[in-house]
C-alpha cells in the first residue's frame, strides 16, 4: 500500500546508513532462539517475561518479514497485562505488509491512531 516513490526512497536512503555490525546483529532474529546481542551471549527473547514496560505489538496481515504468527509468538512471552497485540488488514482487504504499517496509504488513518491511543493510555508510566 505504499506510494511507489516513498518505497523507493525508503529502500535507497534508509538502509545504506545502517552500520554493518547492526545488520549482522539483526540477522540473529532469523536464527534459532531469535534476536541476540552482537556476540550471541544474550537472547532478548529469554528476558521478555521480565518486561515491565508496556508494549504495543503490531503486525500486518500480509507481512512476509515478520508475519502475525511470529509477532504473536513473541507477544506470548510478554506478561499479558503489559502487551497489546493488533493485526492490521482485513480478509477482503486492504492488506498490510511490513512497511505499510508505517508508510502505507492508510497508516495515518488506521495505524497511527492506534499508536497514539496506546501512548496516551501509558503516558507518564
Amino acid at each position: 500500500m505504499m506510494h511507489p516513490e516513498l518505497l523507493a526512497k525508503l529502500v535507497s536512503n534508509n538502509f545504506c546508513t545502517v552500520p554493518a555490525k547492526v545488520v549482522l546483529q539483526l540477522t540473529t532474529a532469523f536464527r534459532e532462539g531469535g534476536l541476540c546481542n552482537r556476540n550471541g551471549t544474550f537472547s532478548y527473547k529469554d528476558h521478555l517475561r521480565e518486561c515491565q514496560t508496556p508494549v504495543l505489538a503490531l503486525a500486518g496481515d500480509k507481512d512476509l518479514i515478520c508475519p502475525p504468527d511470529a509477532v504473536y509468538e513473541t507477544v506470548k512471552l510478554i506478561p499479558n497485562h503489559k502487551v497489546d497485540y493488533r493485526v492490521f488488514g482485513k480478509p477482503q482487504g486492504p492488506h498490510y505488509a511490513h512497511y505499510d504499517l508505517v508508510g502505507g496509504r492508510l497508516a495515518i488513518n488506521e495505524v497511527y491512531p492506534c499508536i497514539i491511543e496506546f501512548l496516551s493510555r501509558h503516558d507518564g508510566y
